[in-house]
């Protein structure tokens, strides 16, 4: 027998789980604006901090606006607590003022930015349509549930970290011969004429590649759940202690997933592993700067790459990351970033088939998604048991 469950808590819990398109539009479109204003302050502060350190590391930085960037970042990042602590109250003065709080972030972004950016000109109104479309984007990935896919992924790929410690360790054959690929001259040769939009077209296509596997092997792996081991689990048990815990023995029936519902499983699942990918990748990125730094002399470099110095007997001109000034010649970050990446789609492809990751991160992830999917099927058999009144 069904117990009446509390829906609120059904709600949190699918979200929290990462499985927002379980639920209804009408329950995803509740608070909408409020809800993705914690995502545009995150956007708007990243981008003015990291406009603030490209403006402070360069040659003859503006203070002045670099200070206004300062504030605007400030703000912005106060303001999803504030928003928290509105939503706490719950209080319909607390809701009113979490909607106004919500709007002056928007604003912020779409108004306050641009003119900080640009000033009170014809470029700041060409500009204008750019955030208003991020803002846009934010209230569209917000109603879909990108955050709560990507904070339940991020939550479980950061306690199974010490999954990826171990696989690294099985991976020292791999990073030794990226090693000896790093010292490749026509590499380098390649990283120096390489400009950064191309750089990151290639990072791109080599992402998709990534992202293709994963979605291919992930998908299949969905399919069996549903299929070959259904009948293997006890959802009753699987359910214990979750708001849509049933009784011992209860049958639940098994309903075939929609496809946002499949997209979702799979989502939850693609970002989950992802997440552990660019670990990795960012792991062997920093390697690969520390050891281009302590061991490839700034002539030999030069003479890798033929790069040009900045001047005659200076070392390389110094790099950027995202228009920040780092004290790293652009060729060492261009030769990591490109060997890191390509070390990237190998432990992509390797891990599908280790047998010890498996073990640790990906048979933990599908039993975890297992009481995901329990949950869904008892909260449309209850649902559809309050529909015909029975």
């Amino acid at each position: 027998m069904f117990a009446v469950p509390d829906m609120q808590q059904v709600h949190e819990w699918f979200l929290h789980r990462g499985l927002p398109l379980v639920l209804t539009r009408r329950v995803r479109s509740r608070n909408l604006i409020e809800r993705s204003a914690p995502m545009v302050s995150g956007v708007g502060a990243l981008t003015a901090v990291t406009m603030l350190l490209a403006e402070v590391t360069g040659d003859s930085p503006d203070y002045g606006y670099t200070l206004r960037l300062g504030v605007i970042a400030v703000v912005l990042v106060a303001a999803p607590f504030a928003l928290y602590v509105l939503h706490r109250l719950d209080t319909t003065r607390g809701e009113a003022g979490r909607r106004t709080a919500a709007l002056l972030v928007m604003a912020i972004f779409v108004v306050v930015m641009p003119v900080t950016v640009s000033g009170w000109s014809a470029a700041a109104a060409a500009e204008a349509p750019a955030f208003v479309a991020i803002t846009l984007l934010a209230i569209w990935l917000t109603y879909i549930g990108f955050g709560s896919i990507a904070g339940w992924a991020f939550r479980f790929a950061w306690v199974q970290l010490g999954a990826l410690g171990t696989l690294m360790s099985r991976a020292l054959p791999l990073l030794m011969l990226t090693v000896v690929v790093y010292f490749t001259g026509e590499l380098w040769q390649l990283a120096a004429r390489m400009t950064r939009q191309r750089l990151w077209q290639v990072i791109g296509f080599l992402a998709l590649v990534a992202l293709a596997f994963m979605v291919t092997t992930i998908r299949d792996e969905v399919r069996a759940l549903r299929d070959d081991r259904a009948e293997q689990t006890d959802q009753a048990s699987l359910l214990t202690g979750t708001p849509l815990a049933v009784a011992p023995g209860e049958q639940i029936p098994r309903t075939p997933l929609s496809r946002a519902e499949q997209i979702n499983v799979v989502a939850v699942m693609v970002v989950s592993q992802a997440i552990q990918v660019v670990f990795f990748t960012a792991g062997l990125f920093a390697f690969f700067l520390a050891l281009g730094i302590v061991a490839v002399p700034y002539d030999v470099a030069v003479l890798w790459s033929g790069e040009q110095t900045c001047a005659v007997g200076q070392p390389p001109c110094a790099g950027t990351w995202f228009g920040v000034h780092i004290p790293i010649p652009q060729t060492v970050v261009h030769m990591s970033l490109f060997v890191a990446v390509l070390s990237g789609l190998y432990f992509t492809v390797s891990t599908s088939v280790d047998p010890l990751y498996r073990q640790r991160f990906f048979d933990p992830l599908i039993a975890d998604v297992a009481v995901s999917l329990a949950g869904r099927d008892a909260y449309l058999e209850f649902d559809s048991r309050v529909r015909s009144g029975s």
